[in-house]
């Protein structure tokens, strides 16, 4: 290959890149997008024993966690609302057993990077603030007596993801991120996810 076509074939790879990351810098509109993820759960439980006193355990788990979000591109920010369940983590420990159920739905601010790179990546940071429902119920047995005790709690929690968009095409968009989620007093996320999300 002489050193002419070459060039020419550089330059026409950049062209396209350069033209696609401009393409998906100028659209916006409302979008869609469906994410999974693992989930990384980490729950404090106060547990009861038969003669009603309370004991504290931690335990974590790592799930599979589906979430939707609905939101709008405005260029460089975006705002969406999502949905996540967390999934349900169990933990047995000799005479005890703890179950704790987590959901939660969230309204997130995301900042996207105008990078001018001449590819179509785009790496984000933002915040997310939700109202979580958090259930947890532990039974403790001691001989032939069992002890359970429920608890339920709904809070608003603050939230903190970052990550990197691809756009494939003009509507389409595939995103990988982690987030930090902050559900409740007794219960922390990590989690890291694949979404692909489409723009109208």
């Amino acid at each position: 290959m002489n050193k002419k076509l070459l060039s020419k074939l550089i330059v026409a790879v950049l062209g396209v890149g350069v033209t696609q990351a401009a393409l998906a810098d100028e659209i916006t509109g409302s979008y869609v997008q469906g994410d999974l993820g693992l989930a990384y759960m980490k729950a404090d439980t106060v547990k009861h024993d038969n003669v009603g006193r309370a004991l504290k355990d931690s335990y974590n788990d790592s799930k599979l966690m589906p979430r939707v979000s609905v939101g709008y591109d405005f260029g460089d920010w975006r705002v969406a609302g999502d949905y996540t369940h967390y999934g349900t983590i169990d933990e047995s420990n000799g005479a005890s057993k703890s179950e704790t159920k987590v959901s939660g739905a969230g309204l997130a601010a995301i900042y996207d990077f105008n990078t001018a790179l001449p590819v179509p990546v785009t790496p984000y940071v933002g915040a997310r603030l939700s109202v979580n429902k958090v259930k947890q119920e532990t039974t403790v047995a001691n001989g032939t007596t069992l002890s359970t005790h429920k608890d339920s709690s709904t809070k608003v929690s603050p939230g903190l993801l970052a990550g990197v968009n691809y756009k494939l095409d003009r509507n389409f968009t595939v995103d990988m991120g982690y987030r930090y989620n902050h559900l409740d007093s007794d219960v922390q996320v990590h989690e890291a996810a694949v979404g692909l999300r489409y723009t109208f």
